[in-house]
């Protein structure tokens, strides 16, 4: 994705994008038709004015409807930082898109101006779930049974909500974790202690499959962006 480019995607009816990710962090905005995003974050029902906020490196699927969909997205300046995940409605969708289309730098006034548009309801058991992957180093089948669903039955759930198994969206949150750790000064050993990884090689595999880079690079490229901000 070229910085600050604009450009109109187009989804068929009942079109499904697997989990993927982008190295950009960027800004989509539903123009017509409606879909579901589905993240390590949740579930969120996106329709015309939704106004979604993708950090760098933010792994995320999407389920359209039966009238497919049309997006513009643009690349986020590093001036707009998105540490994290957000779901905005705008205003009006015809100012937001011409925004997108010919005034890039009003995209932090227009962000300002949404308001918050809530994820879909998740049942308590999942929510739980997620808790404990992202706290704790027990098994996805004893922490299951101290729920009281079925290992089986909490995989299929949480494919639906957010694309990923339980084992992948464990490693998603520590991953999500290492990122945000990245941004400090802990030495890398630390951080992959920190984020739940086995060692710090662990914690470089998971890096350069996400990044292409290792660990000390990001962190440089991390660094340099706050720098410049």
């Amino acid at each position: 994705m070229d910085a600050h480019a604009c450009f109109e995607t187009r989804h068929g009816r009942d079109e499904t994008l697997l989990t993927h990710r982008h190295g950009q962090a960027y800004a989509a905005l539903v123009l017509d038709g409606a879909h579901v995003e589905i993240c390590v974050d949740g579930s969120f029902h996106c329709t015309p004015g939704t106004l979604l906020l993708h950090p760098h490196f933010h792994a995320h699927g999407n389920r359209f409807s039966r009238s497919g969909a049309r997006v513009i997205n643009i690349a986020l300046p590093d001036s707009v930082a998105i540490d994290t995940f957000r779901a905005l409605q705008v205003p009006r969708v015809d100012e937001a898109q011409d925004i997108f289309a010919r005034d890039p730098a009003a995209l932090p006034a227009l962000i300002a101006a949404a308001r918050a548009d809530g994820s879909i309801a998740l049942p308590d058991w999942q929510l739980a779930l997620l808790q404990a992957l992202a706290s704790n180093d027990a098994s996805i089948g004893e922490i299951c049974q101290l729920l009281g669903v079925s290992a089986a039955h909490a995989s299929r759930a949480l494919l639906r909500s957010h694309g990923m198994s339980p084992q992948l969206l464990r490693r998603e949150l520590r991953w999500r974790r290492a990122l945000s750790l990245l941004r400090g000064d802990a030495s890398l050993a630390e951080i992959a202690a920190q984020s739940g990884f086995a060692d710090q090689s662990h914690l470089t595999r998971i890096v350069r499959k996400h990044t292409g880079l290792p660990p000390a690079a990001l962190r440089r490229q991390i660094k340099s962006v706050q720098d410049s901000g």
